[in-house]
């Protein structure tokens, strides 16, 4: 039987790991963290207990770099088996995860939750009773932040801009539009280059919003927007453009219901100003997905196209 009683004296996983990269490809520790994905500080302090808790030379330092000794790659051999261990052991209760379904965790950007998510959801829960999704709403760039820290499944985003690292997927299309209160809209007849556009005070959303960075781009070479108001709701720029105070830039898909009651118009703008934009599902390329998230994309991609 394995005596166990001094687990709590055993090499940390995390410091392992980095030994092991350096043995295998990293040329220094700033290396080996970003390849982590830790601070290089809380890397070499890591390195530096792992040597002293063994009590083993497994670095040599000196101004060139950093390089394993002797000792350090003997070392990082026996690590590497640990680890493979361990990767053994989450792929296994993956498997057990994957053969109860169980539950998606999907987080969603503002608007793809509330005006796209529900088509696929709906078709999908009715095909895949077994399988229950659940959602939490943020903005884009929150979502690309629970995605990074593997706290769901699936992220669903608006940005224009991906995270280079993450697997991503086109799962719908959209535009925003500038829209108006209906008094507003005879002061803006002819279609608004995006030079004039940038000096109209606008309604608009949060910097992290998807929203927010597709406008920001269409009007980076003219100074980006002016902004009138900024807000974290759909609603409460629609309720705030509605007043008169300013125009809105939102997505079609949130304006859609307001322009068919009137409370608000769509305002023509210049075809060459970039509106357009593609909705992406992204995940962890630390992380394989399971059935059940793999299951659901598949659906929204086949839905979407």
């Amino acid at each position: 039987m394995r005596d166990l009683s001094r687990m709590q004296d055993w090499p940390e996983l995390p410091a392992l790991g980095l030994l092991v990269t350096l043995s295998a490809s990293a040329q220094s520790i700033g290396q080996a963290a970003a390849a982590m994905g830790l601070a290089q500080p809380n890397a070499s302090r890591s390195l530096r207990n792992l040597e002293r808790d063994l009590k083993v030379p497994l670095l040599r330092r000196s101004p060139q770099g950093t390089q394993l000794t002797a000792e350090g790659h003997a070392v990082a051999q026996w690590a590497s088996k640990v680890i493979d261990a361990y990767a053994d052991l989450n792929a296994g209760t993956r498997a057990i995860q994957d053969a109860r379904a169980g539950t998606v965790r999907v987080s969603a950007s503002l608007t793809v939750a509330e005006y796209l998510l529900p088509r696929y959801l709906t078709t999908f829960t009715s095909t895949h009773p077994d399988i229950d999704v659940g959602l939490a709403v943020e903005n884009s760039s929150a979502v690309i932040a629970s995605v990074r820290e593997q706290r769901c499944d699936l992220g669903l985003i608006e940005s224009v801009s991906l995270p280079q690292d993450f697997p991503a997927e086109v799962v719908g299309h959209d535009r925003l539009m500038i829209a108006a209160a209906p008094a507003f809209a005879d002061a803006w007849t002819a279609p608004i280059a995006a030079e004039a556009l940038a000096e109209v005070p606008l309604l608009v959303r949060e910097v992290g919003s998807g929203t927010r960075e597709v406008l920001d781009a269409a009007l980076a070479q003219f100074g980006g927007a002016h902004v009138a108001g900024e807000y974290g709701s759909n609603s409460a720029l629609k309720i705030a453009a509605a007043t008169g105070i300013a125009p809105v830039v939102l997505s079609e898909l949130a304006l859609r219901d307001d322009f068919r009651a009137q409370r608000l118009v769509p305002l023509p703008v210049r075809a060459e100003v970039a509106l357009e934009r593609e909705l992406h599902a992204v995940w962890s390329p630390r992380r394989r997905l399971s059935a059940g998230a793999r299951a659901l994309l598949e659906h929204m991609m086949r839905v979407h196209g």
